[in-house]
C-alpha cells in the first residue's frame, strides 16, 4: 500500500515513444553511435562500410525494439516510481543487447569465425559494455525529461491558479446588479442566475485541475445564461454539438470557458447590435474532439485578433502539458468573424 502511494506521488513520467518525432530522434542517435563505434574499431577503409552497416543494423534493431516496448508499456511504467522504472528499462535494454548479439552470431556463422581470435565472449562483453554506457546516457535523459516535466507542470499549475483567481470584477459586479434587478419582477430567473454564478465561482475555487467535458459544457451554459440576462437579445447563442459528445472524458479545468468568455467580451459585447455566438463540435472516430467558437468581430479588431492572444498563449501551454503535441488550438480569422478551433485527443483522457 505504501509503495503504491509512493509511486503515485513520484511517477517516472516517461516521454511518449509512440510519437514519430521520438522514434526519429532515436534513429538519428543510433546512426551517430554506430558511426562512432565503427570509426573507433575500423581496420581499414575497405571494410568501413561493411562494419558500419552491420553495426548500424544491430543498434537500430535494439533501439527500435526498445522504443516499441516503451511505447506499449508507457502507461504501466508511468505507474511506477522513478527508481524501479529506470532500473527495469536499464535491465531490459541490456537483455535486448544480449539477445540480439546471440541471434546475430547464430544467424551469421561467419561472424563467429571472424571473432574467434578475441572470442565470442569478448564480443558479448564489448556489446554489453557499450550498451551500459549508452543506457546510462539514456537514463540521464529520462531524468532530465522528468525534471523538465515537473517544472512545466508547476508552471501550468500556477497558470491554472491565476486563471481560476481571475474573476473579472466588472463581470461579477454586472452579474450581481442583474440578479438584484431581477428579484422583484422575475425571482425564478434571479435564483437561476445565483446558482449559475455559484457554480462558476465554485469551479474557480476548486483545487481539482481536471473535470469532465460535461462539467465544462454545463459551466459554459451557466456563464452564458448570466451574460444573456445582461446583454438580452444582443447575445444570440447557437449550439451545434455532435450527437454524442464525450461527456465522460476529462480535460483540464477551465479550458473552453475562457475562450467563450473572450468571444462574448471582445466580440458580442463590443458591438451595439450584438451578434451570434456559435459553438459547434465534432466527435471524430472516438479519437479526437473538435470544438469551434465563433463570434463577430468589431471593425477595429478585424486584423489583429485583439483580446485572444493572452488566453490562447495560456491555454496552449496547458494543452502542451496535458496532451503534449496531440492537441491543437488555432485562431481562424474570417471576413466578419473570429473562430477559435480546439482539437483535443480523447483516446487516453477517459475519466476513471
Amino acid at each position: 500500500m505504501l509503495s503504491r502511494s509512493v509511486a503515485k506521488a513520484n511517477p517516472v513520467n516517461l516521454p511518449n515513444f509512440c510519437q514519430p518525432q521520438a522514434v526519429l530522434l532515436l534513429v538519428l542517435l543510433g546512426a551517430v553511435l554506430a558511426l562512432i563505434i565503427t570509426l573507433a574499431g575500423m581496420d581499414g577503409i575497405a571494410s568501413f562500410w561493411l562494419q558500419f552497416g552491420l553495426t548500424l543494423l544491430f543498434i537500430q534493431t535494439v533501439m527500435l525494439s526498445a522504443c516499441l516496448v516503451l511505447c506499449g508499456a508507457r502507461q504501466w511504467l508511468n505507474r511506477l516510481s522513478v527508481g524501479p522504472a529506470l532500473i527495469l528499462i536499464f535491465v531490459f535494454i541490456q537483455l535486448l543487447v544480449v539477445l540480439y548479439t546471440w541471434i546475430s552470431l547464430a544467424a551469421f556463422p561467419a561472424l563467429q569465425s571472424t571473432e574467434s581470435q578475441s572470442g565470442i565472449e569478448f564480443l558479448m562483453l564489448r556489446n554489453v559494455s557499450i550498451s551500459i554506457l549508452a543506457s546510462l546516457v539514456f537514463m540521464r535523459y529520462l531524468v532530465l525529461h522528468r525534471q523538465w516535466q515537473l517544472q512545466v507542470r508547476a508552471e501550468a499549475t500556477s497558470r491554472l491558479s491565476a486563471l481560476q483567481a481571475r474573476i473579472r470584477p466588472h463581470f461579477l459586479f454586472n452579474a450581481l446588479n442583474t440578479v438584484a434587478s431581477l428579484i422583484p419582477s422575475r425571482p425564478e430567473q434571479a435564483e437561476q442566475a445565483v446558482l449559475d454564478l455559484s457554480d462558476l465561482l465554485r469551479t474557480g475555487l476548486k483545487d481539482q485541475p481536471r473535470h469532465t467535458v460535461g462539467e465544462e459544457l454545463e459551466l459554459i451554459r451557466g456563464y452564458l445564461r448570466i451574460e444573456a440576462l445582461r446583454l438580452g437579445e444582443r447575445l444570440d447563442v447557437q449550439w451545434s454539438l455532435d450527437d454524442q459528445p464525450p461527456f465522460e472524458h476529462t480535460i483540464p479545468a477551465l479550458l473552453i470557458q475562457p475562450l467563450v468568455e473572450n468571444a462574448v467580451l471582445h466580440g458580442i459585447a463590443q458591438k451595439t447590435e450584438g451578434g451570434v455566438l456559435s459553438i459547434t463540435s465534432e466527435w471524430k472516430s472516438n479519437t479526437s474532439w473538435i470544438i469551434e467558437i465563433a463570434n463577430p468581430v468589431p471593425d477595429q479588431q478585424k486584423d489583429n485578433g485583439k483580446g485572444h492572444g493572452m488566453s490562447l498563449d495560456n491555454i496552449n501551454k496547458r494543452l502542451a502539458l496535458a496532451f503534449e503535441d496531440e492537441a491543437r488550438l488555432q485562431l481562424v480569422p474570417g471576413e466578419h468573424t473570429m473562430t477559435v478551433r480546439l482539437t483535443l485527443p480523447m483516446n487516453r483522457t477517459r475519466s476513471s
